[in-house]
C-alpha cells in the first residue's frame, strides 16, 4: 500500500516544463491571431514592391489617378518648367508707384566770347641806332606799311640836350623826305608815299657830345616807335 508514494515528486519535478509549454502555445495563438487581423502585410514572393506616385505625407486629390501627371500630387514629367515662386508684396500685390525722376538740368556753359581779328596798324616804326662815332652817330627809322593802300608817313623824334646838329637824312631807295624842327622835335616827312606791305628805311645823321643816341620819344603818324 506504500507503492503510490513516489509519483507526487515527478509530478512536481514535471511542472515546469508543463508551463514552458503552455507558453509557446499561447503565443502560437498570438501570432496566428495577429496575423490574422493584418493580412494586406503579407508579401507574395516574387512581388515588387508598390510604387508610391506621391510623396509620404501627402494625399492625391479625390478622383485623380494616382500616375495622373496633372494631379497635384503626382509628379510633374521631365524636362517641364518648374513654378516660379510669387513673392508676397507687402502692400498686397499692387505696383509700387513709380516717383517721376527730376529733369536733369545741363549747366549751361558760358562762351568764350571772339573777339574780331584787330587789323594790323597802317604804319609802325622801329628805331635803332647804326653807326656811332666820337661826336656823332647814324641811326634809322624803319617805316613799314601794313595799310591795304599807300600811305603817307610823319616820323617825330625828340632827344636830349646832348644831340645838338643834325648833318644829313635820306631814305634809301626812295625820294628825299622833308624835314622841320619845331619845339626841340625833329619832323620828317616822306617824299613819296608808301606802298602797301612795303618799308622805308629813314636814316639820319646827328651830331652830339654826349650819350644822346636814344631818342626820348619816336613816333610814326602818331604812334610809338619800337626803340631798339
Amino acid at each position: 500500500m506504500s507503492a503510490p508514494e513516489p509519483t507526487r515528486p515527478r509530478l512536481l519535478a514535471a511542472a515546469p516544463w508543463i508551463v514552458v509549454l503552455a507558453g509557446v502555445l499561447v503565443m502560437i495563438v498570438l501570432f496566428a491571431f495577429a496575423s490574422g487581423l493584418f493580412p494586406g502585410d503579407r508579401r507574395t514572393s516574387g512581388a515588387p514592391d508598390p510604387a508610391w506616385p506621391f510623396a509620404p505625407g501627402s494625399t492625391p486629390a479625390p478622383g485623380a489617378s494616382a500616375t495622373d501627371p496633372a494631379s497635384p500630387g503626382g509628379s510633374p514629367p521631365a524636362g517641364s518648367p518648374s513654378p516660379t515662386p510669387t513673392s508676397t508684396k507687402p502692400n498686397g500685390g499692387k505696383p509700387a508707384a513709380s516717383r517721376a525722376a527730376p529733369p536733369r538740368t545741363t549747366p549751361t556753359q558760358a562762351r568764350p566770347t571772339t573777339s574780331a581779328p584787330r587789323s594790323p596798324e597802317p604804319l609802325t616804326g622801329r628805331y635803332r641806332v647804326l653807326a656811332d662815332y666820337r661826336d656823332s652817330f647814324i641811326a634809322e627809322v624803319l617805316v613799314r606799311n601794313e595799310a591795304g593802300s599807300a600811305q603817307s608817313w610823319t616820323v617825330e623824334l625828340r632827344f636830349r640836350d646832348e644831340v645838338d646838329d643834325l648833318r644829313g637824312f635820306w631814305v634809301e631807295g626812295a625820294p628825299r623826305p622833308s624835314v622841320d624842327r619845331d619845339d626841340g622835335r625833329w619832323i620828317f616827312r616822306s617824299g613819296a608815299p608808301l606802298s602797301s606791305g612795303r618799308s622805308d628805311p629813314l636814316r639820319f645823321q646827328f651830331e652830339r657830345w654826349g650819350d644822346g643816341e636814344r631818342p626820348i620819344s619816336c613816333t610814326v603818324n602818331g604812334r610809338a616807335c619800337e626803340i631798339q
